[in-house]
C-alpha cells in the first residue's frame, strides 16, 4: 500500500492525557472514535527494515579523543554489521584503521553493532586529522563508492531565480557540506508518473522535477538511493536557502 493508504487517524487529549497511554473511556469521545490509544497505535507500527545483509557502512557524525580509550568515532551503522577487531577503511580518503573496541551511546561495551544502531568505535592505526564528520567507515573488501560527478532526480522548490547549467550550489547530505555545480540539465519529468516532459531544458523553475548532473570539487562518498537512503539522498542549497532536494540515481 501507498503511505497515504496506511494512515491511521488518532484522537488524543494532551492536556488531560486522554487516549494517550490507555484507550479512552470518555463518552463524548468513544461515541464517535473507536480506534486505539496513541501508545497502542505506535506499538502496532511495522518496524523499519534494516539492511543487515548489505556491506558495512558507518556514517561518522563526531570524532573525539576519549581520555581513557583514545581516538573515538561516533556514528550510525547504516547497513551491515561490524565486529570488534575488524580492520576498516575510512572513505573517501582510504585511510586504514582497526576497531579496538566499541560502546553504545550510553557507554555500554559491546562486541558488535548492526544496522540502525548508534555506536562509538575506538579506532587505532590512524590519527584524528584523517577522520572527519561525513566520512564513511567500511570494510576494505567492500568500500563505499566515491565520485566527483553523479546524476540525481530532484524536486525544485520555490526559488527566486531559475537554475541554469553551471549553477553553483552547496551540496548537503548527512553531515557533509561540499561546494558543487549543476553541470548538466538533462530532462524535466512529470510529478505524477515520472514521464520525460522535456530533454535538455534551458533552465529549471520552481516546482519542477528534473534529472540533473552535479559535479563536486572533491571526491565524496555516495550510494544509489535504491541501495542506501542515507547515502543516496541529497539537498541543494544556494545563498542560505534550500533550492532543491532529491535522490542519487547514477554515479559516474
Amino acid at each position: 500500500k501507498q503511505w497515504y493508504q496506511r494512515r491511521v487517524p488518532i484522537t488524543a487529549g494532551g492536556l488531560e492525557g486522554d487516549n494517550l497511554l490507555e484507550k479512552s473511556k470518555t463518552p463524548t469521545l468513544t461515541e464517535w472514535y473507536s480506534g486505539g490509544s496513541l501508545v497502542d497505535i505506535i506499538d502496532g507500527l511495522e518496524a523499519p527494515k534494516r539492511c543487515y545483509d548489505r556491506p558495512f557502512r558507518l556514517i561518522v557524525t563526531d570524532v573525539f579523543k576519549h581520555p581513557q580509550m583514545g581516538l573515538s568515532v561516533a556514528g550510525k551503522v547504516d547497513s551491515g554489521f561490524v565486529i570488534m577487531g575488524t580492520p576498516v577503511v575510512i572513505m573517501p580518503g582510504g585511510t586504514t584503521a582497526m576497531i579496538k573496541s566499541m560502546t553504545t551511546v550510553d557507554d555500554k561495551s559491546v562486541d558488535y553493532s548492526v544496522a540502525g544502531e548508534q555506536c562509538i568505535l575506538v579506532v587505532g592505526g590512524t590519527d584524528q586529522t584523517k577522520i572527519h564528520n561525513g566520512n564513511v567507515i567500511c570494510e576494505s573488501q567492500s568500500r563505499v563508492r566515491t565520485t566527483l560527478k553523479f546524476k540525481a532526480r530532484v524536486l525544485v522548490f520555490n526559488i527566486d531565480i531559475p537554475i541554469t547549467k553551471g549553477f553553483p550550489i552547496d551540496l548537503h547530505y548527512q553531515t557533509v557540506n561540499e561546494p558543487a555545480v549543476i553541470s548538466r540539465l538533462i530532462s524535466t519529468h512529470s510529478k505524477s508518473n515520472g514521464q520525460v516532459l522535456k530533454s535538455k531544458p534551458r533552465c529549471l523553475t520552481k516546482n519542477q522535477v528534473a534529472l540533473i548532473e552535479i559535479k563536486c570539487e572533491r571526491a565524496i562518498c555516495l550510494e544509489l538511493f535504491k541501495d542506501s537512503k542515507s547515502l543516496g539522498r541529497i539537498t541543494c542549497r544556494y545563498g542560505g536557502n534550500t533550492i532543491a532536494a532529491g535522490m542519487v540515481i547514477e554515479i559516474t
